[in-house]
């Protein structure tokens, strides 16, 4: 099992390349093995030209890619992503998402918390939740089915269980 918080527990005195080896020294990945996923993890994320550059010198987008190359290089069967691209920019988002698609292609279970409901249109399943409580689990498509879209669902969604909530309190 992988897991990444919010904002992952990289080392800003170090490097890139320095990061990712300390991370496959923890999952003991050794041999061939080393050089070819620090190759395709780094690769894919697009960070191998950025191997010497200090992490503290990195922006919000790249330290993210390079937290989730982090978790990947023991290749969990399941991954954890707690708002992976909260604050992160555009483009850095989108080659978030094409790393996490990737990685569903080859049998990967992602589980991913987000408050970007554009973010949801890309899951196959989804649970949308609201003051700790699980309102709907659906498919993208089943949850924005009299909806425009997910946006105008979950806040319709939200309003109305607000609403019970609200009439709920006023019980005697």
């Amino acid at each position: 099992m992988g897991y990444m918080p919010q904002r992952f527990g990289l080392y800003q005195d170090l490097t890139v390349d320095e990061n990712i080896d300390f991370f496959m020294d923890i999952f003991g990945i050794s041999g061939p093995d080393r050089k070819e996923r620090r190759e395709r993890y780094l690769g894919f994320s697009n960070l191998l030209p950025f191997v010497d550059r200090l992490v503290g010198n990195l922006s919000g987008g790249m330290k993210q890619k390079l937290g989730l190359a982090c978790v990947l290089v023991h290749q969990p069967e399941v991954l954890i992503l707690d708002e992976p691209t909260n604050g992160v920019d555009p483009v850095s988002r989108q080659e978030f998402w094409d790393i996490l698609a990737e990685m569903k292609r080859e049998g990967m279970t992602i589980l991913i918390s987000t408050a970007y409901l554009d973010e949801g249109e890309k899951c196959d399943h989804l649970a949308i939740m609201h003051k700790s409580r699980i309102l709907d689990t659906a498919t993208p498509a089943e949850i924005r089915s009299h909806f425009p879209d997910l946006e105008e669902a979950m806040i319709h969604r939200i309003q109305e269980v607000d609403g019970e909530l609200a009439h709920d309190n006023f019980k005697i």
